[in-house]
């Protein structure tokens, strides 16, 4: 396997293929994680996951999320839910990408409430295999190292993945 670090690239507009419905990842009293959609492009396939938390889980996630520009804060540290991609013989981390549109969202008086997260993972290719491994994590906020494998079949754009072309 070769390591590589997927990087956070805005998905393409239009165009795109949903090749996997989504399915829970992780439930928990008070967390849980879900793939919302795969959707495949000609240059790419794109991962969609739905993190909601609740309870102290949330204050924790609120924590760890927080901009890290205040001088006085002693514990300049933030964290995020980790995913690791394995697909064919690339494997490694995957940064998230936010749209614009999105954020990280809490309710509530101060903060408080609810912490919903749709971080979105772009690959700049297909797997010839037609699957992948995602491994997720935040153990901050309690979520242990989760493992799937996700069964998306061929491509649906055969010719642009076996040019090898990046995005």
């Amino acid at each position: 396997m070769r390591r590589h670090r997927w990087p956070a690239l805005a998905p393409p507009t239009t165009g795109g293929i949903t090749v996997h419905a989504g399915m829970p990842i992780a439930a928990e009293k008070d967390l849980t994680l879900e793939l919302s959609a795969a959707t495949a492009f000609a240059s790419g396939l794109l991962l969609r996951f739905t993190l909601s938390v609740t309870g102290v889980r949330a204050d924790f996630a609120r924590y760890e999320t927080r901009p890290l520009t205040d001088p006085h804060d002693w514990s300049a540290q933030w964290s995020y839910l980790a995913v690791r991609i394995l697909a064919d013989d690339l494997g490694g981390p995957a940064d998230p990408f936010h749209p614009v549109s999105d954020s990280d969202s809490a309710s509530g008086p101060e903060g408080s409430g609810p912490y919903r997260t749709t971080p979105q993972y772009w690959l700049g290719t297909y797997p010839a295999t037609g699957s992948l491994t995602v491994t997720t994590s935040w153990p901050q906020v309690g979520l242990h190292p989760t493992s799937v494998t996700l069964t998306l079949g061929p491509s649906p754009f055969p010719t642009t993945f076996g040019s090898d072309a990046r995005r």
